[in-house]
């Protein structure tokens, strides 16, 4: 998939080349009047965003037994984060799994209940995404995607949408309820092991969502680009679905062709739409990756990851 991918786009930048140019010029002057100061301030809110997750995990752990810091947690976030950007598994799969990994070789902790608190971290932070994914339906009531062009009374809007979402969502629940009373059944019977986490989960769990807001308005305000609350919130979620597909390492290619399409959407030029994804994704991605990197090299992460691969974990 990766592959095919990218010979499509190879393909594209050939045949349109001489459309590309111009826009690849206004994207650099853009660039060039970068206003350094908010592109550090939105490293540093991520960095901050990734203590919290620290701090959060952390939570968890402490109802299970482990009494850990939350900045010894941290190298462990940021190595996933690489793993999940240099692998084609989603940002729920290869870097959760290899939290797993890591957390039962630096600390001990059971893989079962590496699981548990992941899962149970995940499961609490839907209740934030389903919020912003309202508040995202009411900011903007009507989509007016059209699906013939002929027709304009054909148009997708938010309601109709989330009764869409809502629909599919029943049907694969009701397609999957064995496995899923299975999963429930867990849930519960881990509930009273974990019920004095929620409340700071869920705290925790909004902080980052709110700092990855105001991270992405600092981007925004580097590059002198007015974009207002509800479009950043929904850059954020889509961001973040985008990200969930197992499609490419670390969404590549999915993830900027997304929050483009977005932008253009909602009036931006291409060479601003351009510009933002550009900066954004070298902080969430390129800065993030050279610092899990980092931490992987000096921790042993590569070792333990390699051995996983070829199946030598016990």
């Amino acid at each position: 998939m990766t592959l095919l991918l990218l010979s499509a786009s190879v393909f594209l930048v050939r045949s349109y080349w001489i459309e590309i140019i111009p826009v690849l010029e206004e994207i650099l002057r853009t660039l060039r009047e970068t206003r350094i100061r908010y592109v550090v301030l939105a490293v540093l809110v991520y960095m901050l965003s990734v203590y919290l997750f620290s701090v959060r995990w952390q939570q968890v752990l402490y109802c299970i037994g482990y009494n850990l810091k939350a900045t010894s947690l941290v190298p462990i976030y940021f190595g996933a984060v690489f793993i999940n950007n240099i692998t084609p598994g989603g940002n729920m799969a290869g870097g959760e799994s290899f939290r797993i990994l890591w957390a039962n070789k630096l600390f001990g902790i059971s893989y079962t209940n590496a699981f548990k608190t992941i899962f149970f971290e995940r499961l609490v932070e839907a209740i934030p995404v389903l919020f912003f994914s309202i508040y995202i339906l009411y900011s903007f009531p009507s989509l007016d995607i059209r699906f013939l062009p002929a027709i304009d009374r054909l148009t997708l809007r938010s309601i109709h949408l989330f009764f869409i979402v809502f629909l599919v969502v029943g049907i694969a629940i009701w397609f999957n309820r064995m496995k899923l009373n299975s999963l429930f059944q867990s849930v519960q019977k881990n509930w009273k092991q974990f019920k004095q986490a929620f409340i700071p989960v869920l705290l925790l769990s909004c902080g980052v969502w709110v700092l990855d807001i105001i991270r992405l308005k600092l981007v925004a305000l580097a590059l002198n680009i007015d974009l207002s609350l509800s479009l950043i919130v929904t850059v954020s979620i889509v961001s973040f679905l985008l990200g969930a597909l197992p499609l490419t390492p670390g969404g590549l290619g999915i993830i900027e062709g997304g929050l483009i399409s977005l932008l253009l959407y909602f009036g931006l030029s291409l060479a601003s739409a351009s510009s933002f994804v550009f900066l954004e994704r070298f902080i969430s991605y390129g800065i993030s990756s050279i610092i899990g990197f980092l931490y992987l090299s000096y921790y042993g992460g590569f070792q333990i990851w390699q051995k996983s691969k070829e199946g030598k974990l016990h």
